[in-house]
């Protein structure tokens, strides 16, 4: 079974083990491309934000910010990031929630969906020519018309039949995550610093299973009661509501987080809709980088002792039901890459 993100290259096969309809096992396995920091190195560190944007198909806006902050950084600077970036950030923001949202049902987008969609697209060219009151408005309208307004959203809205369909999922509890935060900043630079390449592949911070993205940033707003599917997918229109209602407001409040460890080294942090990225540049003395590395959000949500799996482990599910509800499960932690679920019954020796 597939999920959202066939856009991007690579993919994540779920191998998921049940014994007496429970989850005794699940593997990981990735065949994203990590390396493609490499296709950085020796060139004018100028280019970095323009490659960082053609590379990755999904969140290609918040990568180039990225890339043009690490490289800032590296260079001693500060200069704080346009308004067209910060808006151009949040429009991306949005429509990779929704986009994902929407290929969780299976069905074509609904018309408030594409509203939002193309609204997004022209306030990222340019502020709306239209006034702020009119943009406020039509936002307003179409995510109602979603359910995404609504604590108890209609059935027949988009997010209405996304919930219904957590509720009736055999999904496992909901609980607090181990959430990535700014606080982790500094230790996720040493990360990149000592180990480049193998860290992005395989994060983490000695003793945890960080996740990052919607639920690490609402968990405490969600009622926890109805499961891990109900709470994710709770916590992404708590989030969808906010990024939609900065846009209204003009955007914002979205600045990428900047630190320099060492002369020529910059690092820097933005909050995409799935979640923390991290871009690190190391600069020669001609200007041109010298080291990169880039960490996505998947890799941490997608360890293979991160938090997707620590949710599936020991979890009951009847065998019938399992391989949906893990799909869906799957598409709320919202990897950037397509992935499939694989189930087996265990076999006892």
């Amino acid at each position: 079974m597939s999920g959202d993100g066939a856009f991007a290259a690579g993919a994540i096969s779920i191998a998921v083990e049940t014994a007496d309809d429970r989850i005794c096992s699940v593997r990981l396995r990735s065949s994203r491309p990590l390396r493609l920091s490499r296709l950085f190195r020796g060139r004018p560190a100028d280019e970095a934000p323009l490659l960082a944007e053609r590379l990755h198909a999904l969140c290609g806006v918040a990568h180039g910010l990225a890339a043009a902050s690490a490289v800032a950084a590296a260079r001693g600077e500060r200069a704080a990031p346009s308004t067209e970036s910060e808006r151009r950030l949040l429009c991306e923001r949005a429509t990779e929630m929704l986009r994902s949202s929407a290929a969780m049902t299976g069905a074509p987008p609904p018309a408030p969906l594409r509203e939002i969609l193309a609204l997004t697209r022209e306030i990222a060219l340019a502020p709306p020519r239209a006034s702020r009151q009119s943009v406020e408005a039509r936002l307003g309208e179409a995510s109602r018309a979603l359910g995404l307004a609504e604590v108890s959203p209609p059935a027949d809205t988009l997010f209405g039949a996304l919930r219904r369909a957590c509720a009736t999922d055999a999904t496992p509890p909901a609980e607090a995550p181990d959430a990535l935060s700014p606080d982790d900043d500094a230790a996720v630079l040493a990360g990149l610093r000592r180990e480049g390449e193998c860290f992005c592949a395989e994060p983490r911070i000695a003793g945890r299973a960080p996740e990052t993205g919607p639920f690490a940033r609402h968990w405490r707003e969600t009622d926890m009661r109805g499961g891990a599917a109900a709470a994710r997918l709770q916590a992404r229109m708590i989030d969808l509501t906010a990024t939609l209602g900065r846009l209204a407001h003009g955007g914002g409040e979205n600045s990428p987080r900047l630190s320099s460890s060492a002369p020529r080294e910059g690092f820097a942090a933005v909050e995409t809709g799935r979640g923390a990225l991290y871009h690190w540049a190391r600069l020669s003395t001609d200007d041109k980088i010298a080291d990169y590395a880039i960490l996505a959000p998947t890799e941490w949500n997608f360890h293979p002792a991160g938090p997707f799996v620590a949710t599936l482990l020991g979890a009951r599910m009847p065998r019938g039901r399992a391989a949906e509800a893990i799909t869906r499960l799957a598409a709320l932690f919202d990897p950037c890459v397509a992935f499939h679920v694989e189930l087996e019954e265990a076999v006892h020796a």
